[in-house]
């Protein structure tokens, strides 16, 4: 014989289970714009009166105990730890390559020697060399005149404008992504502490809530995973699941989050203006892989194959193109001092050479005779203060054979840069070319990421998100089920109303 209120019992757990189900479809539907929120589902079994590991099915002497309804045994999520992860590496690489364009787009902005000014050649360094050339060309047809001369003093004194604005700028770059870098720094501690903490609140809800690893606190699991999807731009992040909810996490190489312990990163710049990220815990420098992380510190610290440290790196970065604007600086000084003849023996020898230009000091004083590069190369006090400085013998003779050798000297004669062996029109378009060239590659890299972080993005959100066509569907199913549960009810209250009421005894 079955128990008396049996069916009423497997109809009432019925009622529940569907009632939770539709609060769940709910709460789902409620959710569907929420950033980070994962779909819930109610996962049901069938009550099992005997121990679940026993062997399926009834002896004759148990039918009578079957039926005893449903149980919600959780309020799971659908995630897909694999696309998670896929999403993360992703994310990385996105990152990554993000951050390279937008630096190298920098660079080239700063350098201003693409599509703008005259002739397209922009405002930089090439178009001011230009501009000499042409003022030269002009002077030595006509070596007396004051006017021609005036020109050329400014059209000099343009080029090292140039050179030093340049560097300014590649400086100015620079300091933008070192504060950019130890504003991320902080923000990724921030994010290894708030999975720290989050670890240990659901550990302890675990605990307390009589929740397990299949079913957990959800909001905090969503939340967690939000945070773990932010700090996977930054770098490489591994994840690991223990026993009692928590998880480890790397970032790169290193666990930086163990549980409810977590180390932190530390930003340090050196005296030479390259800059460090290292863990706190070791001072080592830290290898966070792919990601924002490394690409600024790679691009910061960046000096190309003439690395001269280990804290440098072989990426073509700031440093590198520092190096080529320095080296213009350093030839193109020692070629105007060394060209038109000062003084001149009776022989034809020279004696001594214009100093066209030099090293400002804080001063504010000229000297030639010192070290010249990029960060003060100045015209010197003698040509800033008349342009007839560059007459020969001020005027009285106007032979033009030095200015001939000194246009010639700077249009066409080859000479040992950075890395390059040519004209110095050459080396800057072959620098600028080669920036270009990395621009685009990196666009084209940072492209086909993008277009693979959505696809993952899009399988991702068909496991995780929230679609209101299918909780629609669901919606209805659940009601349906209600709605014979509740029938149900009645057809076992008419049956027992039967048995008392219209038997006979």
């Amino acid at each position: 014989m079955r128990p008396t209120f049996l069916g009423f019992e497997a109809s009432k757990t019925a009622l529940f289970a569907s009632q939770k189900a539709l609060d769940i479809t709910g709460n789902n539907l409620a959710n569907i714009n929420s950033i980070g929120y994962t779909r819930q589902r109610v996962d049901q079994v069938s009550v099992n009166y005997m121990n679940p590991n026993t062997a399926a099915g009834y002896l004759h002497n148990q039918v009578s105990n079957a039926g005893q309804g449903t149980n919600v045994v959780g309020i799971g999520q659908t995630r897909d730890k694999l696309l998670d992860t896929a999403f993360r590496n992703q994310s990385a690489e996105i990152g990554d390559e993000a951050t390279r364009s937008a630096m190298l787009t920098d660079i080239e902005d700063a350098l201003q020697e693409f599509d703008t000014g005259m002739d397209g050649n922009g405002y930089g360094l090439r178009n001011s060399v230009s501009e000499l050339f042409d003022a030269l060309e002009d002077f030595s047809t006509d070596a007396g005149n004051p006017t021609y001369a005036a020109v050329t003093k400014d059209a000099f004194e343009n080029v090292c404008r140039s050179i030093r604005d340049t560097i300014d700028s590649l400086d100015a770059v620079a300091e933008k992504y070192k504060d950019n870098l130890s504003t991320d720094v902080t923000d990724v501690n921030t994010s290894l502490k708030e999975i720290a903490d989050y670890n240990k609140r659901i550990r302890e809800a675990l605990v307390s809530l009589e929740y397990n690893q299949e079913y957990g606190p959800n909001e905090l699991l969503d939340a967690r995973n939000k945070v773990l999807d932010d700090l996977a731009t930054y770098g490489e992040v591994g994840v690991s699941y223990n026993s009692d909810g928590t998880i480890n996490v790397s970032l790169g190489s290193k666990t930086a989050v163990r549980g409810t312990e977590y180390d932190e990163l530390m930003y340090s710049e050196n005296t030479d203006g390259t800059v460090n990220v290292l863990w706190k815990s070791a001072a080592a420098p830290a290898d966070t892989g792919k990601g924002i992380l490394s690409s600024q510190v790679k691009l910061l610290n960046g000096r190309g194959t003439d690395m001269q440290n280990n804290t440098e790196s072989s990426d073509r970065g700031v440093l590198y193109y520092k190096d080529k604007v320095d080296s213009f600086a350093v030839r193109f000084a020692a070629v105007c001092n060394n060209t038109i003849p000062d003084e001149v023996d009776a022989a034809g020898n020279v004696l001594s050479y214009k100093k066209l230009v030099g090293c400002e000091m804080d001063d504010g004083e000229v000297y030639p005779d010192m070290h010249v590069d990029s960060t003060n190369i100045w015209i010197t006090d003698e040509l800033d203060k008349s342009a007839t400085y560059l007459l020969n013998n001020n005027g009285k003779n106007i032979d033009n054979t030095g200015l001939l050798n000194l246009t010639a000297k700077l249009t066409s004669s080859n000479y040992e840069f950075a890395g390059f062996t040519g004209t110095f029109e050459n080396f800057v378009s072959d620098y600028v070319v080669t920036l270009g060239s990395d621009l685009s590659y990196v666009n084209e890299n940072y492209d086909a990421a993008v277009t693979v972080g959505n696809n993952i993005s899009e399988m991702r959100d068909s496991v995780t998100g929230v679609s209101e066509t299918e909780e629609t569907a669901n919606m209805l199913m659940y009601n349906r089920a209600f709605q014979a549960a509740s029938r149900m009810m009645t057809v076992m209250d008419d049956l027992l109303d039967v048995i008392i009421n219209q038997m006979a005894v």
